[in-house]
């Protein structure tokens, strides 16, 4: 396996659930309007889909609460579409799960940003599981 930047708590194949939660972020991802950066996230709790997001190119007033000003403005991550709108009694003790897509609809790394982490443990987010490559997934806890 290759040596990755980023430190996740597991790395899981792409088994189960696992699986079925991505490939479900996956298809959400391909209705991103950004050519290279496609990511899609599915919120999940109790083995049900409450939400489901793709980013977007416009500004996140929810997200400029945990992004640091030097940063620029926010847009809207997928990971905090999924989120808003959602009441918290919902998100908390919830899994996301977030894909990344390449051009040819390959699975690229996803690890979820500084600001969308804050934003995730804010509502009570429990766990994350990200696309590394087309094989693994890694995960942590929050």
């Amino acid at each position: 396996m290759t040596d990755y930047d980023f430190n996740p708590d597991k790395i899981h194949e792409y088994k189960g659930r696992v699986a079925r939660y991505l490939e479900q972020a996956k298809k959400v991802a391909t209705q991103s309007e950004f050519p290279d950066f496609r990511h899609g996230a599915v919120l999940v709790k109790g083995g049900s889909v409450i939400s489901t997001s793709n980013n977007k190119n416009n500004y996140c007033s929810f997200g400029m609460r945990f992004r640091k000003n030097q940063r620029g403005k926010a847009t809207l991550h997928a990971e905090l579409g999924a989120l808003l709108g959602v009441d918290r009694s919902r998100t908390e003790g919830a899994t996301l799960y977030v894909a990344r897509i390449g051009k040819g609809d390959n699975y690229k790394l996803s690890q979820p940003c500084r600001m969308c982490d804050a934003a995730m443990k804010f509502v009570g987010i429990k766990k994350v599981v990200f696309t590394i490559d087309n094989k693994f997934a890694g995960s942590y806890k929050l």
